[in-house]
């Protein structure tokens, strides 16, 4: 029983075997444009044509004219005693025309294939000779004519292996002939001679005043460089020049070759990168901005330029959009294709590839290599002094688009938050920014934030240059819910876990407990370091547990209570790094003692300004008494009190009661009259002549007074 399958089992390999189907020849021809053709022919002998096929020839091909698509030209379908022959042509005019040909062919059948043809004619120092690849086939071309058949009911299932049974390919590239009749399904032909390489680094720093800092280095292993060292360096030394400077060094068996500019233009960085890659910029063409961009290009766009040029430049973002989550920082777009082509090194057609950045700076989109595979890159802002790897990768060009936030120097964050006994939430924010804004670049970003609050309950209070150093203050207040609205609104970051609550709500409650998480997100001002960190909340009391404020401290800065505010302090503090502060806390409402000690304030002060007033009117009064009562001597508008009445009622009221009361009045009266001012009037006892009160001789006669 054995025997017998084992002999099945060869007659039906023998028979699959011998069946010779169709046979595919594609002969691709090119001159030095990349202008040409690529002919596909298709060859079937009439005993397997009437073997698989159930329909005959003439119907079969007007089917095929019917089916056949618009940039496929069909140049024959003939029969004679042997074999069917179909001959299938695509004609084009350069590289990009082919590629689109072939990418509308491979639509129209359905196909997921994005065409890609590489075609490397190397002479460097690393690569010498041709190298021609495709990622499809013939077979992919004409799968119509497959569907078509098989749609058509033409052929059986079981015949359709034998549609396509064999492919072959022949390759002639400017009158050379490169392959001839090889048994491939998909072109792949390579007759280069390699000297590796390990690798190419791009570094790449984009400063805060949009200039660029670039180093492009090439390693080569010693045993490479020890092969061709006459010819690397000659090759090397043609890659740098007019634009930065290229050295030599050697670490870890290589020797390194390293091409490095400081503060460029993004013209000349684009100049040193074009000589070093030996890509021209009319290698390959492109559109504005945000599209594809012209081969070796490095193009900066920032918010305060506008482009008028496809070439290189530092531009605008023609973009009307604000970047909310980065009011502060300055915003560009780096785009550049980088053409590693004559670096290949390899039988891959690729190159290793590092892009380093610094990583002062926020970084955000795509890197597309060779293949057409595309990277999403995504780098936030860390502490450090070295560039971090943005992105690697193995192919042969790579076309690089990414929007960069770079962010301002903070040397101060000072946030103060005062809780209301009734719940409402006040922030008063002081940033200040150095070394990071000129005089133009102020007033640019206070124009900025004054349009974006425009709308909003947020307050900016003050935007100063002093110096190198730029202080901004903004100010806000509302109730839990507006706070986190209208900062969330203003600056797109999210206020989802914010709570505020407070048991007993009122100026008159003496004691409130309140638990209080605040993610208002400081990195709208920036997300890197910050110099001196400070975040207060003022009067909230005194902890009610405190293992409740610890998620109030992150790296460099730590969170506690400090009589009775609540504190986050650090120094060179990562804004990256924030952590939610939250603690429950009890405090004493003092505002109902302050309210009514100003109350009882008022009134003392009250009662003693009308005590005064009384004192005062009193004080007045009396002294208006003593003015009416006194005998007045009407020539010299003065009072006069003569002795002799006064004698006289002294005597009158000498009563045996009296009498010590009396003297003594007597005697303080003949001190009152002997103190009497200097217009009283005395007589002379000699002359009877006038003189005044004090005088202690007469005028007249010169007799002393008695």
């Amino acid at each position: 029983m054995k025997n017998k399958l084992k002999y099945l089992i060869c007659i039906l390999a023998f028979l699959l075997l011998t069946a010779c189907g169709g046979v595919v020849k594609t002969d691709m021809s090119f001159d030095d444009s990349f202008a040409g053709s690529r002919v596909m022919t298709y060859t079937i002998s009439n005993s397997d044509y009437t073997s698989y096929v159930q329909k005959d020839f003439a119907t079969v091909a007007a089917t095929l004219k019917a089916l056949c698509p618009e940039d496929i030209e069909i140049t024959s379908v003939t029969q004679d005693d042997s074999n069917i022959v179909a001959v299938f042509t695509i004609n084009f005019s350069s590289k990009d025309d082919y590629e689109k040909k072939v990418g509308n062919i491979l639509k129209a059948v359905g196909s997921d294939i994005e065409p890609k043809v590489t075609l490397l004619r190397s002479n460097t120092a690393f690569a010498k000779g041709v190298a021609f690849q495709e990622n499809f086939g013939t077979e992919d071309l004409l799968k119509w004519m497959r569907d078509g058949m098989m749609n058509n009911e033409y052929i059986t299932s079981s015949y359709e292996i034998y549609i396509f049974s064999t492919s072959q390919v022949s390759l002639n590239i400017a009158g050379e002939e490169y392959e001839k009749d090889a048994n491939m399904s998909i072109i792949d032909v390579n007759t280069t001679k390699y000297l590796p390489i390990n690798g190419i680094e791009f570094n790449t720093v984009i400063n805060k005043d949009g200039s660029i800092d670039r180093s492009i280095a090439i390693d080569i292993p010693n045993t490479s460089y020890d092969q061709a060292k006459d010819d690397i360096d000659k090759f090397m030394a043609e890659r740098s020049g007019e634009v930065g400077t290229g050295t030599w060094s050697e670490a870890n068996n290589s020797h390194i070759f390293t091409v490095e500019g400081k503060a460029l233009s993004a013209d000349d960085c684009k100049k040193m990168t074009e000589k070093f890659t030996g890509k021209s910029l009319d290698s390959k063409t492109g559109s504005a901005a945000k599209d594809t961009q012209v081969s070796e290009e490095t193009q900066v766009e920032s918010e305060s330029k506008e482009s008028t040029e496809e070439s290189t430049e530092a531009t605008s973002d023609t973009s009307d959009a604000v970047d909310k989550r980065h009011l502060f920082s300055k915003n560009y777009t780096l785009n550049e294709y980088i053409n590693l082509e004559d670096y290949i090194s390899n039988y891959n057609n690729a190159v290793s590839f590092d892009y380093y950045v610094n990583p002062e700076n926020n970084y955000e989109g795509t890197i597309t290599d060779g293949t057409g595979y595309s990277s999403t890159v995504s780098r936030s802002a860390m502490s450090g002094d070295s560039n971090t790897l943005l992105y690697s990768g193995y192919s042969s060009t790579f076309d690089i688009k990414l929007d960069v936030n770079i962010l301002p120097n903070v040397s101060k964050y000072k946030h103060i938050v005062e809780i209301t006994p009734t719940g409402k939430i006040k922030r008063n924010i002081t940033v200040v920014f150095s070394e990071s804004f000129n005089e133009n670049d102020a007033k640019s970003l206070e124009e900025k934030l004054k349009s974006v609050l425009s709308n909003s309950k947020i307050k900016l209070d003050k935007v100063s240059l002093n110096g190198k150093d730029l202080e901004v203050k903004i100010s806000s207040s509302g109730t839990m819910d507006e706070d986190a609205k209208m900062w969330e609104e203003t600056t797109g970051y999210s206020r989802s876990i914010s709570s505020l609550d407070i048991d007993k709500k009122g100026y008159f409650v003496t004691k409130q407990r309140i638990s209080f998480m605040d993610d208002f997100n400081p990195e709208i001002f920036t997300s890197g370091n910050v110099d001196s960190y400070e975040y207060i909340v003022k009067n909230v009391g005194k902890p009610v547990d405190r293992g409740l404020y610890i998620d109030g401290s992150f790296e460099n800065a730590e969170a506690k209570f400090k009589g009775n505010d609540f504190i986050v302090k650090g120094e060179n503090v990562m804004m990256s790094n924030y952590s939610s502060p939250f603690f429950v806390s009890v405090r004493t409402n003092f505002t109902i003692y302050i309210i009514f000690a100003a109350v009882a304030f008022v009134f003392i002060l009250i009662i003693a300004i009308l005590l005064l007033i009384l004192f005062n009117k009193s004080k007045k009064n009396k002294n208006n008494v003593v003015v009416v009562d006194a005998p007045v001597n009407t020539t010299s508008n003065t009072v006069s009190i003569k002795k002799d009445d006064v004698r006289e009622a002294v005597v009158a009221d000498k009563t045996p009661e009296n009498t010590q009361d009396t003297e003594v009045v007597s005697e303080e009266k003949d001190e009152d009259v002997s103190e009497a001012k200097p217009s009283d009037k005395v007589v002379c006892s000699n002359c009877g002549q006038e003189n005044n009160a004090g005088d202690k001789f007469c005028s007249s006669c010169g007799k002393e007074i008695l």
